[in-house]
């Protein structure tokens, strides 16, 4: 099992969610519309609303790289 940060839950990011929820991994998903967040949080291990583009977002997310 692998933790992955998953950023933008469009059609392809969730159905990236999906598959990886059935790989058994851990997902952090991450996306700006709290619709998209709301959508998945039943596949995800966790999902935040906010933008990957800023770098204390993802610093407070504990995102180091």
């Amino acid at each position: 099992m692998k933790s992955i940060l998953l950023i933008g839950l469009g059609r392809f990011g969730r159905h990236i969610a999906e598959e990886l929820n059935k790989l058994g991994h851990e997902v952090m998903a991450v996306d700006e519309n709290e619709e998209r967040v709301n959508a998945v949080l039943n596949i995800v291990t966790n999902a935040q609303i906010g933008d990957s583009t800023n770098a204390e977002f993802l610093e407070a997310l504990g995102v180091r790289n």
